[in-house]
């Protein structure tokens, strides 16, 4: 029996088929990858308790939507020009949307801007920018948060004590609002502002410094000569825990009212034991996730709420105690 060849033409056009379908999958594979809405995250750190816990509602977010998230951040809340990069670089990669914690209010708004200008709208969390360019502005009520706090210290101390409000570092507008807001509500009810120094840097060192050097003014035989503390966010808050620890150590008497801002395990633990009077807690994971939930609504040219507020709390040790949704909170069972 004679053997049947092919003809080499024919082998040819059916090898020319089979990569052409090859393609056209793979074509069809990218394309479908490309049809994915893109929003990016850009928090203002992306290391520490709160950060990581509002990209956790992020993600719980565009896992909802079905979207693709870039999470991207600077190592420190200091760092504003690299946040600025970041920025750009999510602008030359044509996502679709930009949640936005800006480092500072006055230098990412030219950033924003361009966003806006290419066509990829901007939703701002956590701290407020300057210029109306961004869609909505997702955030704790932070003037409310501080202002909070002081009618606490004031309940606790009376209407004539010393106070010492340390604030975080300058051009960051949350932490500007929380201590505004404390200021503004302790004058009111009578208490005294001793003092109200800035952070020398986003860094719990930094913070440690100021804290110890102006407590170190208010040391009078032996004791330090204060009512209340306040403190405007996570890094100050455990800034003045350590100081007032070392203060403890090197035989100086504490006896003061201490509220602080934000949450971690350690914070929380302080306020069990008694070591710190409250902490005023915002709700991260809900801001994360409200944060791309709402620069999906924009993307998609739904109407929004141009303030989104996403709460806070006063946290005792008894409400810690008593009450399940606070426990939640902060991360307790």
């Amino acid at each position: 029996m004679k053997k049947r060849f092919l003809p080499f033409s024919l082998i040819l056009f059916l090898f020319a088929v089979l990569i052409g379908c090859t393609s056209s999958d793979d074509s069809a594979n990218e394309s479908s990858n490309s049809d994915k809405i893109v929003i990016a995250a850009i928090p203002k750190a992306t290391g520490g308790d709160f950060w990581e816990t509002v990209e956790q509602g992020a993600r719980r977010a565009a896992t909802e939507l079905d979207i693709e998230l870039k999470w991207e951040g600077t190592v420190t809340e200091t760092e504003i020009a690299e946040q600025t990069k970041i920025i750009e670089n999510m602008i030359n990669l044509g996502v679709d949307a930009i949640a936005l914690a800006p480092l500072n209010n006055q230098a990412q708004r030219k950033p924003v801007q361009s966003a806006v200008d290419n066509g990829i709208p901007v939703v701002v969390f956590d701290s407020s920018i300057d210029g109306n360019a961004h869609s909505s502005f997702v955030a704790t009520d932070n003037q409310l948060g501080g202002s909070l706090g002081a009618q606490f210290l004031s309940k606790k101390i009376g209407s004539e004590g010393r106070v010492v409000v340390f604030r975080y570092v300058q051009g960051t507008a949350s932490t500007a609002k929380r201590a505004d807001g404390f200021i503004a509500t302790a004058k009111a009810a009578g208490l005294e502002i001793a003092a109200d120094p800035f952070s020398e840097s986003g860094t719990l060192e930094g913070s440690k410094s100021v804290v110890a050097n102006t407590l170190e003014r208010f040391i009078e035989n032996g004791k330090l000569s204060l009512d209340g503390i306040f403190a405007a966010n996570l890094t100050t808050t455990l800034g003045v825990s350590s100081a007032l620890d070392d203060l403890r150590s090197s035989g100086i008497e504490v006896d003061l009212a201490f509220v602080g801002f934000d949450s971690s395990v350690k914070l929380v633990k302080e306020v069990q034991t008694g070591k710190i009077d409250a902490l005023i807690v915002q709700s991260p994971e809900k801001m994360g996730y409200l944060a791309v939930k709402t620069a999906f609504a924009v993307f998609q040219g739904k109407p929004v709420e141009a303030h989104v507020d996403t709460g806070v709390q006063v946290v005792t040790a008894n409400r810690l105690e008593t009450e399940p949704e606070i426990r939640a909170l902060v991360g307790l069972k």
